[in-house]
């Protein structure tokens, strides 16, 4: 019994010794909040957040950034309802002015609603989740509005370090968490998976739901749309390459259950577009966002479908 204390206490040694040495190199290896070079502010678990309080430059065009840290003005002080709306860099306005982007559209058709945009270049719905659970304190919306999807489903890269480590829980910004977090993000681009599996996209976007139910708010899906969604593209109708489980189309489908299931809305986002007759050449400036016709045919379905909800009540819908 004596030699099985003794090997079992060698094994536990030996495994605090290599335990404490991960975490001493992990630790020499992790970067302490580089100062960033292109706008953003450093964050040590979303990896980046909008400077709050300043005018930023990004695609080109100045970016107005609120006390609350995201895009636009102060939130108004007595509105009729509260609507955040959350995503990437499509929702945040790449390439268009403040009054342009979809939110601030969405605002000048609901002048009784305070309209907040809090999409962020780059973010998942992971990002996303986490700005929320910070935010809600001091801005409680009525009404989410989720343009999350680009950033999930597009393939894993280097900068993306932030959702690879989303998983480890309370080992996050330990020099063991950082050895795992280049591992997990290595295996990912290596084998060429998206940010987010489409399960742990559902999950995500599920999560949202309940956080909003929780206060009695609710939440909009908005699928984005992109330039194979046109007519004019190669691939239009064409079916995807893509095993099921991991196709664009997976995606989206995904979004319209989570809303099904949590007795919210979806709002399909590429039929909005063709609907208000716009083109590719006019709808979106590259494969993805949208110019201010874009961004404004959006936010026009997205008053429409909020009447529809019954969601606004009276006062927010005069105009």
């Amino acid at each position: 019994m004596s030699l099985l204390r003794s090997r079992a206490l060698l094994a536990l040694t030996s495994l605090g010794l290599c335990l404490g040495i991960a975490e001493v190199v992990g630790q020499s290896l992790q970067p302490k909040n580089p100062t960033r070079a292109d706008g953003f502010a450093s964050d040590t678990k979303l990896g980046w957040i909008l400077p709050a309080g300043t005018t930023m430059q990004w695609r080109g065009k100045p970016a107005r950034i609120n006390q609350l840290g995201m895009r636009g003005p102060e939130p108004k002080a007595n509105p009729s309802v509260r609507i955040l709306m959350v995503g990437d860099s499509s929702m945040f306005g790449d390439g268009v002015k403040d009054n342009e982007t979809m939110a601030a559209q969405l605002g000048q058709l609901l002048p009784n609603a305070d309209v907040q945009n809090a999409g962020v270049p780059g973010y998942t719905c992971i990002q996303t989740r986490e700005f929320l659970s910070r935010i809600t304190p001091r801005y409680q919306p009525d009404i989410l509005i989720s343009y999350n999807q680009h950033s999930d489903f597009r393939k894993t890269e280097t900068h993306d370090q932030v959702v690879a480590a989303a998983s480890l829980g309370p080992l996050v910004g330990t020099g063991i968490g950082h050895l795992l977090t280049k591992g997990i993000l290595w295996r990912r681009m290596k084998t060429g998976r998206s940010n987010l599996t489409v399960d742990e996209y559902a999950d995500c976007l599920t999560e949202m739901a309940e956080s909003q139910r929780d206060h009695g708010g609710h939440v909009l899906y908005v699928i984005p749309f992109s330039v194979d969604d046109f007519p004019s593209s190669p691939v239009y109708g064409l079916p995807e390459p893509e095993p099921e489980g991991k196709r664009l189309s997976d995606y989206r489908q995904a979004m319209c259950t989570v809303a099904d299931a949590t007795d919210n809305h979806c709002l399909k986002g590429p039929e909005a577009i063709r609907n208000a007759g716009l083109t590719n050449g006019n709808a979106l400036q590259d494969m993805v966002h949208p110019t201010a016709l874009g961004h404004q045919a959006l936010a026009k379905a997205i008053a429409a479908k909020l009447e529809s909800t019954g969601w606004l009540g009276a006062e927010a819908k005069k105009r």
